[in-house]
């Protein structure tokens, strides 16, 4: 079978086995082929090595010169006359080969065009399209809990300050009876019964306490003045309004009791020398110290206590948090691999690239491997150089002259 015949066959499984004649021959030729290819190598190597002993033993010489340049292009003829014989046989199983990996490749989901490949495409815009909706699901999901936590928080903050606003108000006017008692005299004894007496017990419908809460910024200010709005109504019927009552009401009526009481020590220092009289208020002044820090103990234990409760109850939700979170569900996703990929819009980002594979990998390895990768980039350096005289100026780099016999 000669080179045009073989070029000329059809690349179809159904010529395989309409040109099981030729393939044969060619077969049946290929070790007479080949021993004639040894042959000629064989001579050559022979012919070439006696002459380069020649060279080695006398040196360059224009004669051995010309016969080495004789030798040269008889050994390009050999080569030429091996490569015919070789060609049919190589070709047929280069074409055969082809013919393998054609119907392979007509299956590859990998290669472009490909029926396997469409349908892989398909499935990865699929994929694509469903990851963008689970992420923007995930992200409103996201975004809902972090606004519900938001909530939680500013209302267990704003129940906090109030409270703590309460506790200060209460406080205040606790101690305002306090000063009443502190200030009484047998002169002013009286009054200062009938005002304490007349104190009211009822929480003022005129106290509504300026809140030190900073607004999420994931909420409206509409939204976030409804939330304390709320929290301070519901604490002011459910809790401040009885609480203020009781404590005012039963320290007031405690203060009724011992104002007779205080009265007669103040008689009793009337009467008692000046020695006396400073004994006597002594015993008083501690024991209304004394008083005074119990009932602040009794306050502040009630006050960490709750702080306690408030803490467990602000924990508990943040869990409760993070458990709606894990609990949410997740729709069906196509399996897929997200991996990035480089998309150059601007070609000065090649050089980028460059710069991050050379400070990663390119330094690291051997100089031949480099020669290899670049060996496009120093080719065109070299012929700017060889057309154009344009060199590199740089320590690194150094031209050489090659010197190739014609």
């Amino acid at each position: 079978m000669s080179n045009n015949e073989i070029q000329r066959q059809t690349p179809a499984t159904t010529a395989i086995a309409s040109s099981a004649d030729n393939v044969a021959a060619i077969v049946s030729d290929a070790p007479k082929h080949y021993l004639k290819n040894r042959t000629s190598h064989d001579n050559c190597l022979a012919a070439c090595g006696s002459l380069l002993d020649a060279i080695r033993q006398t040196g360059m010489t224009d004669e051995l010169d010309k016969k080495a340049a004789t030798y040269i292009e008889r050994t390009r003829r050999t080569v030429r006359a091996m490569s015919d014989l070789r060609s049919p046989v190589t070709k047929m199983f280069d074409w055969i080969r082809s013919e393998f990996t054609t119907l392979e490749n007509d299956i590859d989901p990998t290669k472009a065009g490909t029926i396997p490949y469409q349908l892989q495409q398909l499935r990865n815009q699929y994929a694509a399209r469903k990851r963008e909706e689970e992420e923007a699901r995930r992200r409103a999901e996201e975004a809902r809990r972090q606004a519900q936590a938001a909530r939680d928080r500013y209302r267990t903050d704003c129940e906090e300050n109030y409270k703590t606003l309460f506790n200060n108000h209460v406080v205040s006017q606790l101690n305002a009876l306090t000063r009443l008692v502190d200030s009484v005299t047998l002169d002013n004894y009286q009054t200062i019964y009938d005002t304490i007496s007349g104190i009211s017990t009822s929480l003022s419908d005129d106290w509504l306490p300026t809140l030190s809460v900073r607004m999420p910024l994931n909420l409206t200010p509409d939204e976030s003045r409804a939330i304390s709005n709320e929290v301070l109504s519901r604490l002011r019927s459910q809790q401040f309004v009885e609480q203020y009552c009781t404590e005012i009401a039963d320290y007031r009526q405690e203060i009724l009791d011992r104002l007779p009481s205080r009265k007669a020590e103040l008689e009793r220092v009337a009467r008692a020398s000046a020695e006396e009289a400073r004994r006597i208020q002594e015993e008083m002044r501690l024991r209304e110290e004394a008083e005074r820090a119990r009932k602040e103990a009794e306050r502040a234990a009630r006050e960490e206590e709750e702080a306690r409760r408030r803490a467990a109850e602000k924990v508990a939700a943040e869990a409760g948090s993070l458990f709606a979170e894990e609990a949410t569900r997740v729709s069906y996703t196509p399996k897929a691999k997200v991996s990035k990929k480089i998309r150059i819009t601007d070609p000065k980002g090649y050089l980028q690239v460059l710069m991050m594979w050379w400070t990663k990998e390119g330094s690291t390895l051997p100089d031949a491997e480099l020669a290899k990768i670049f060996r496009k980039q120093i080719t065109f350096c070299e012929r700017l150089a060889n057309k154009e005289g344009e060199c590199i100026v740089d320590p690194s780099i150094i031209y050489v002259d090659e010197v190739k016999a014609q």
